[in-house]
């Protein structure tokens, strides 16, 4: 719990200095006054005054905020005061500062993933042929286990992340792929062919497969059994492999997992190898319902076991650390990519195709932040980053007294020529703040129902 609490502290005050630090700098950058730069709501804890700003650390940490000189509209101002007046700044110099706020909180994802593929590099395995299935592009091309991938369509690579980046980039068009196997190096024309797969989401992503890997199929072999479960009931133990179902040859765990999908729960002839013995199991799948990422419910038949996962041998084991340029760039779409996942997700709430019950608050961020903290230091900037980026998506939505509602408010002001009706806003500000209430109620229920029902 102290661990939870004190990373909660720390992600969310490093979000909010982000956020709040880009409203303040484009402020200052076009002589506008502030006021107060304040981490946290209510009283003041402590701080400074420097100049007219008052840096301060409030009590409430559960946000934070930028208090400007002539920010309200209907306030009186003193005329000495109107050069760094908000209000009396051209149109698109308020939108620019407003939308600093989540723009910093998109770059500071940017510096974080930059910073990781700099500094720290991911993990990858070297582009060594070590399975090419049967009839597939590369079966028919003549590719080998053993081959070594060098190329593809004249770009080097260096892992088998570069080859499936280029593929993909492909998008389903004849690749030429370079290899070197033995003392010689040859092209081969591979056309992928085109499947389709679930993503997060649950949507129907299509992608382009060679027919090659650098892993081996994983075999069917039992890492573990669960207690209760019919493989645990019939016998089957870990270490076991199972070579058969039905008289069916099992050639790796995903055939096998087709196959129990497709029992419909009638019982199994399932022939596993243990040492060198061959036992033969009677095994009836059972019906198992789960909540998947999105909270939809998902049936699926099972018998209990897991993987004993994919051992890669240490020699295809590879770290590729990136260039500064290369860095950013890969920041960028990272940063990209999850933002387009977030604005996704919204939309199928909203739509009803994801289940509110994945929403969650305050209690939620700090249960996560505190596991996050426990996996380690790298753990928890990225789960920073993701947040961050999540934070710059909920902002820039047009709900008034977001910052994208502002937004919304300064676009119609430089399309008319003139600002919204004082009025007006007040009204809409009133709704907005209404259904952030309620949103935040919702969440607080969401987060109690979880803690209780865990």
């Amino acid at each position: 719990m102290t661990t939870s609490i004190f990373a909660f502290i720390i992600v969310l005050g490093i979000l909010i200095f982000f956020h709040e630090l880009g409203h303040f700098l484009v402020a200052r950058l076009f002589g506008v006054g502030v006021e107060k730069f304040s981490l946290g709501f209510g009283p003041r804890l402590l701080g400074k005054t420097v100049g007219m700003t008052d840096y301060r650390i409030s009590a409430i940490p559960l946000g934070g905020y930028v208090k400007m000189v002539g920010d309200e509209p209907d306030a009186e101002l003193d005329p000495a005061m109107i050069p760094y007046s908000f209000t009396h700044k051209h149109v698109f110099k308020k939108i620019m500062i407003v939308a600093a706020g989540p723009f910093f909180n998109l770059l500071l994802a940017v510096i974080i993933y930059a910073g990781f593929f700099y500094f720290i590099g991911t993990e990858d395995i070297r582009p060594v042929v070590n399975h090419v299935a049967a009839d597939s592009p590369a079966a028919r091309a003549g590719l080998h286990n053993g081959d070594v991938v060098v190329a593809v369509n004249g770009s080097k690579v260096a892992s088998w992340g570069g080859i499936n980046r280029l593929i993909a980039e492909g998008r389903g068009a004849e690749v030429r792929i370079t290899v070197n196997r033995d003392d010689s190096r040859f092209d081969v024309a591979v056309t992928p062919q085109t499947k389709v797969a679930k993503d997060i989401l649950g949507d129907d992503a299509p992608y382009y497969d060679v027919g090659f890997s650098g892993l081996a199929p994983l075999k069917a072999l039992v890492g573990e059994v669960a207690e209760g479960y019919p493989a645990q009931k019939a016998g089957m133990q870990k270490g076991d492999l199972i070579v058969a179902i039905n008289d069916r040859p099992v050639d790796s765990w995903n055939t096998m997992k087709e196959i129990i999908s497709q029992s419909k729960g009638e019982p199994m002839d399932v022939r596993v190898l243990r040492g060198e013995e061959t036992l033969a199991l009677e095994i009836v799948p059972v019906l198992y319902s789960e909540e998947n990422i999105l909270g939809e419910k998902v049936d699926s038949y099972r018998i209990g076991i897991s993987t004993a996962g994919i051992d890669i041998p240490e020699a295809d084991r590879i770290t590729l650390k990136r260039g500064p340029f290369q860095a950013i760039a890969e920041s960028i779409d990272q940063t990209y990519q999850i933002s387009r996942l977030t604005l996704l997700s919204i939309g199928k709430l909203i739509k009803g195709t994801v289940s509110t019950k994945t929403l969650g608050g305050p209690i939620m961020i700090a249960e996560m932040a505190g596991q996050q903290a426990k996996e380690g230091i790298v753990n928890l900037v990225f789960f920073i980053a993701v947040l961050s980026i999540n934070l710059a998506v909920l902002n820039f939505l047009p709900i008034p007294v977001l910052d994208g509602g502002h937004l919304m408010f300064f676009f119609i002001e430089a399309v008319i020529g003139r600002p919204i009706n004082i009025r007006m806003r007040e009204i809409a500000q009133q709704a907005g703040i209404f259904v952030l209430i309620m949103l935040m109620i919702f969440v607080f229920y969401n987060d109690i129902v979880r803690v209780f029902s865990n």
